[in-house]
């Protein structure tokens, strides 16, 4: 018995290789894993006037806030401008990648403006600083990525 190749064939083939092919995409696209960035988005995205407004007043600060990595901890440097004054806020390390991997502590420095973070809280690779603290009843934000080397 000789198989013969003929433009039936070849239909019946590509149609196959295309519903093969279709499967597999849908197959491994339901196994990829993806975290929001925000849960409410919607919410978040009208109130993002106050969001600029809060940028440009760290804008307005006498020096820009540093942060850096230094052995097993991760420094993060106050302007100036913040020492003697009662400062509430939060140092939030957000993970795009794993949303698990988030982390969140209040803003509390030293005399030299410093707030340390242990590095074991974190896990290596890519984060973005979201700093956000309210002074003198203004409000204030800073946003930098940031990459964690262990």
């Amino acid at each position: 018995m000789s198989f013969k190749f003929n433009w039936g064939t070849g239909i019946f083939m590509f149609i196959g290789l295309f519903l093969l092919s279709m499967a597999a995409l849908i197959y491994f696209s339901l196994q990829e894993r993806f975290d929001l960035v925000e849960t409410e988005y919607y919410p978040q995205s009208l109130e993002y006037q106050k969001q600029i407004d809060r940028i440009a007043m760290t804008g307005k600060l006498s020096e820009k806030i540093m942060i850096s990595q230094e052995q097993d901890l991760l420094k993060v440097k106050f302007p100036a401008d913040l020492k003697g004054k009662e400062v509430k806020g939060l140092i939030y390390m957000f993970r795009p990648s794993d949303q698990d991997a988030d982390f969140t502590d209040s803003i509390k420095t030293d005399t030299g403006m410093i707030q340390r973070i242990p590095i074991a809280e974190l896990k290596a690779g890519r984060y973005i600083a979201k700093i956000s603290w309210s002074m003198d009843g203004k409000e204030y934000y800073f946003e930098e990525g940031v990459r964690i080397v262990k």
